[in-house]
């Protein structure tokens, strides 16, 4: 292992494994600290690409912005890491109501959501949904297979970059000399998840997990959809005749352990949509890194500026991660500013480190 390291990057999740790319990308040494802890979202996430919020019928936040950009830079690492991992397709909202409906009809020709919205149904399009009152096409959408690029991705960290198998000891941080353990460092980026909430220099900040569960459920006469289904939860292909199902959201008991009411609650929303039988054949549970304003927590140590955090995507890592990694990474070597919304900054230190 090298004595020395521009970055370490503790955590390879999504956020932890974009950023690690990005930073070789600028031809920074980078050391990776990760170990495979419970429940940690990335492992089971769905990698859904949204652009609408489709509860409210609104544009999800900056999206014309993040969305382009996070497709052009998954078709570059799918290049460069000889791979595909990257399905786009479109999202078919059903409508749950006629009031739903008009929602979307309103906002659809008042609003500039039309940019995402390119048909509506008044009818219903497939004989094995309950969707008698339409539907919604929303486009573009798509989906990471993000157990897929993680898995590659280490592959190729493990070639560029020094990858260490390991859990962050604190007791073995020397911020006086940057040093962890025999290592010198330029800057420690922590990209924990909801672990976060265990590091005794960012567990200040306003993180609130969400535990999640999904259904993967098996359809006998459904050999494959063209697209994401979409009513008050979502279903995605996995392979033939095999789906993913969810998802629910549950601010306790974070772990890795299935819960009676998520699974009832997934059935009955499943019921709700599908016309045909399935069986369910397993459950997946994971902790998103949720936030009180719903922004991702990026940054500097108000105090320790050879400590950062880059964590607190939620859902929305696939669209926004891209992007956001971009701006850090050009933030931490060329000196450009870091989007207000996001950085750290916006929250006073409650407790000193």
């Amino acid at each position: 292992m090298s004595s020395s390291t521009d970055y370490i990057i503790v955590g390879q999740g999504l956020a932890g494994t974009l950023l690690a790319h990005k930073l070789i990308e600028e031809k920074k040494r980078v050391l990776i600290i990760n170990t495979n802890l419970p429940a940690m979202s990335s492992k089971v996430a769905a990698g859904i690409i949204n652009p609408v919020a489709v509860k409210r019928c609104n544009k999800s936040w900056n999206i014309d912005l993040f969305l382009p950009y996070a497709i052009q830079y998954y078709k570059q690492l799918e290049q460069k890491l000889s791979s595909k991992f990257l399905k786009t397709s479109s999202i078919y909202r059903l409508f749950s109501s006629l009031e739903n409906r008009k929602t979307w009809e309103i906002k659809c020709s008042n609003t500039n959501i039309s940019k995402y919205v390119n048909y509506i149904y008044l009818d219903s399009q497939y004989s094995f949904l309950k969707d008698s009152l339409g539907g919604a096409s929303i486009l573009p959408a798509g989906r990471l297979d993000v157990e897929k690029f993680l898995n590659i991705s280490k592959e190729y960290l493990c070639e560029k970059a020094t990858y260490l198998s390991d859990q962050f000891d604190f007791s073995c941080l020397n911020l006086d000399n940057n040093i962890y353990k025999s290592i010198s460092f330029n800057k420690i980026i922590f990209c924990e998840g909801f672990r976060m909430l265990d590091n005794p220099y960012f567990n200040y900040l306003p993180l609130r997990p969400t535990k999640g569960e999904m259904l993967v459920v098996n359809i006998p006469t459904l050999s494959s959809i063209d697209k994401i289904l979409s009513k008050d939860i979502w279903m995605i292909q996995l392979k033939p005749f095999h789906f993913l199902v969810g998802a629910t959201y549950q601010h306790q008991d974070f772990d890795d352990k299935p819960t009676e009411h998520g699974v009832a609650y997934l059935k009955s929303k499943l019921n709700n949509m599908l016309s045909i039988e399935y069986k369910i054949i397993n459950v997946l549970v994971g902790v998103r890194p949720t936030t009180k304003d719903r922004k991702p927590l990026i940054g500097l140590h108000k105090t320790y500026k050879n400590l950062a955090i880059f964590n607190g995507f939620g859902s929305k890592g696939v669209v926004q991660g891209p992007f956001l990694t971009a701006n850090f990474v050009n933030f931490l070597t060329k000196g450009q500013k870091l989007m207000e919304d996001v950085d750290i900054q916006r929250f006073r230190v409650l407790k000193k480190c």
